[in-house]
């Protein structure tokens, strides 16, 4: 059977109609190995480490409040590196020569959905409804560095505009994570079924994306301990 989520499955038709409407070129510039390296890096200490810090903060002499902080932090910075990996993949296979204006190694994650979604003519929901589904906002909130956390546990991004800002709680952050998680899922099964030629998808994105993704496959448990 199938993967049902629909946070996959609604990449996975974005990512088909990518390569449908002859968007899809493998850009080796942006093929860095060292980025890689350092998320899987990122990935195996969070895996190690985090749900056993979570376990023992009792012993210390820790307030919850400060518990909290770091919990939240954890979390959202697992989610933006995820964000930055969607960044980078989407990159690696999309040709600029067809997007308006192109891209660079500066593009944002949020310009490049944009330029992407003007580009196939998708209707302004489709477009919010991505933007939703790739977390723009919040990778542009991270980025811009428009975001506090609050010592009750909610993440608060863009806290100065009164029409942009959100209030996120904890238990929403973690679903965050699990929306990370399936956007990647849908990433490895497309490389795995795109026609690319058999030297760049071996060796390029099908074997990096998993790798990435053996590393974080038992974070879903660790970070339910402090949702």
């Amino acid at each position: 059977m199938g993967n049902i989520d629909p946070n996959y499955r609604a990449t996975l038709v974005i990512l088909n109609d990518i390569e449908k409407k002859g968007l899809y070129h493998f850009n080796a510039e942006y093929h860095d190995e060292k980025f890689f390296l350092n998320f899987i890096d990122f990935q195996k200490g969070f895996s190690n480490s985090f749900s056993e810090v979570i376990r023992k903060l009792d012993d210390f002499d820790t307030k919850r409040e400060d518990v909290i902080l770091f919990a939240v932090y954890s979390m959202l910075s697992f989610v933006n590196s995820h964000l930055k990996v969607f960044e980078k993949f989407l990159k690696i296979i999309i040709d600029p020569t067809k997007l308006k204006g192109g891209f660079d190694q500066n593009t944002t994650l949020s310009l490049i959905l944009k330029k992407t979604c003007n580009k196939m003519q998708y209707n302004p929901k489709l477009k919010n409804a991505i933007r939703g589904l790739f977390l723009a906002d919040f990778a542009d909130a991270l980025s811009t560095h428009q975001y506090l956390i609050s010592k009750d546990g909610h993440l608060i991004i863009y806290p100065k505009d009164g029409e942009k800002k959100k209030q996120i709680t904890i238990d929403e952050l973690y679903d965050d994570s699990l929306q990370v998680r399936s956007i990647f899922n849908a990433m490895i099964d497309w490389a795995d079924t795109t026609d690319m030629p058999p030297k760049n998808k071996t060796e390029t994105i099908d074997d990096i994306v998993k790798n990435l993704i053996n590393q974080v496959s038992s974070l879903d448990k660790k970070l339910d301990l402090i949702s």
